[in-house]
């Protein structure tokens, strides 16, 4: 059973120490320019640090310019590159490595940072990215705040009850790489920072792991004391259903909660931070998600 826990705290400078080590790590990898780790402080600890988690298969770059704008607002800033994530082969096998003890290995070092640049920590971070938010709002006790952009805990084209076992049965069985678009496959119409296929192993570790922040948020209360859930009705890619019961299980123990839906009319894509992402609203969601972020 998941426990609430404390990780390390780092000072600022220390903070700053591990920053140079990781930059200097990815430096050996053969990254896409724009797929490296990066920070945006002002010196010193800021009152807030927040935290962005990008999605599975983009990279840091998903979250730059939504950092820059949270940077011009006061915020310290740290969006680390997820495991195998930001290489230059667009079309590699590394990704599908990338587990469950790997993912939470990142989250405790990325939290860790963060609370060396920030007085308070703020989790932020988009559908895969948005279930490692979820997962650190439940367990992790340095995530003050903390906002899922579309948590993956299911999608519509999978009937609710098949979810799991599926997931389940995706994290044991060969890895297969699939693209996220079957007819145009690489046609680059994604971001060319952004992997055109998905590892079945790893939809599997990501879908699981938020189920186990559902069943740990029936049963008690989250670490976070503030947690914003955004979802999007005309989301095409993920099952709003099970994010709606995660944030009610949230508010039942006492959270301060907000659930903010993007209304259909609006037709906001699933990834609505990427300002490279075709159909993309950024003028519109931008300054939402910036008041919400700033809501606790």
């Amino acid at each position: 059973m998941n426990t609430p826990i404390q990780g390390h705290a780092l000072s600022y400078e220390e903070a700053l120490g591990r920053l140079r080590a990781i930059a200097a790590s990815e430096a050996a990898l053969p990254l896409n320019p724009v797929g490296h780790s990066f920070a945006l402080n002002h010196g010193a600890t800021a009152e807030r640090c927040y935290l962005l988690i990008h999605g599975y298969t983009n990279c840091p770059q998903q979250f730059r310019a939504f950092g820059e704008l949270l940077h011009a607002r006061g915020h310290n800033v740290y969006v680390p590159r997820l495991p195998y994530h930001g290489l230059a082969d667009r079309l590699n096998n590394e990704h599908g490595r990338m587990n469950r003890t790997a993912l939470l290995r990142y989250l405790d070092d990325a939290l860790a940072v963060a609370r060396g640049l920030g007085q308070r920590v703020g989790v932020i971070g988009i559908s895969a990215g948005a279930v490692l938010a979820a997962y650190a709002a439940q367990f992790r006790t340095e995530a003050d705040y903390a906002m899922p952009i579309a948590p993956v805990l299911g999608t519509p084209a999978i009937p609710r009850w098949v979810t799991l076992p599926l997931a389940n049965a995706a994290r044991v069985l060969p890895n297969r790489y699939r693209w996220w678009d079957p007819v145009n496959k690489d046609s680059r119409r994604s971001p060319p920072h952004c992997y055109p296929r998905y590892a079945t192993r790893v939809l599997g570790t990501i879908t699981g792991m938020g189920f186990e922040v559902m069943r740990a948020a029936r049963r008690r209360p989250p670490c976070a004391r503030a947690i914003v859930m955004v979802l999007n009705e005309a989301d095409e890619a993920v099952d709003n259903l099970p994010n709606e019961l995660l944030a009610a299980y949230w508010h039942a123990h006492g959270a301060r909660l907000r659930l903010h839906m993007f209304p259909r009319e609006r037709q906001v894509i699933h990834d609505c931070i990427d300002p490279a992402q075709e159909l993309q609203q950024v003028d519109y969601v931008y300054p939402i998600l910036l008041e919400l972020a700033e809501w606790e």
